[in-house]
């Protein structure tokens, strides 16, 4: 069973891809992919927490029904992946607001 549920800009080939990725990665499934766009993606978009309702990103809800966004989500994806990736936890050293604009610089070139 998940323990986390990813939501995903499902008409967006980066995003998608990325969703390939991790289920690519996530043998055990500890992951759900929901596309936002998805009747299940749409009802949980509803629950998002007011300060996330703006953002264009990707989303991660954990077991807790705690929500990340950006790279914040990104970094706690890589952590449930099968090793390598969860190496990439080492970008918590950066600190967030950098992170996070250059999450935001590549979601600009995203299709």
């Amino acid at each position: 069973m998940a323990d986390a549920t990813l939501l995903y800009d499902g008409s967006c080939r980066v995003c998608s891809g990325w969703a390939e990725f991790v289920s690519k990665s996530d043998p055990k499934a500890h992951i759900e992919l929901v596309a936002q766009e998805s009747e299940d993606g749409r009802a949980l978009l509803t629950t998002l927490p007011d300060s996330m309702q703006e953002l264009d990103s990707i989303f991660l809800r954990d077991a807790h029904g705690r929500w990340f966004a950006k790279s914040a989500a990104s970094i706690r994806i890589l952590l449930r992946l099968r090793f390598p990736w969860p190496l990439g936890a080492i970008l918590w050293l950066v600190p967030r607001p950098l992170r996070d604009l250059a999450y935001d610089a590549y979601a600009r070139r995203r299709v």
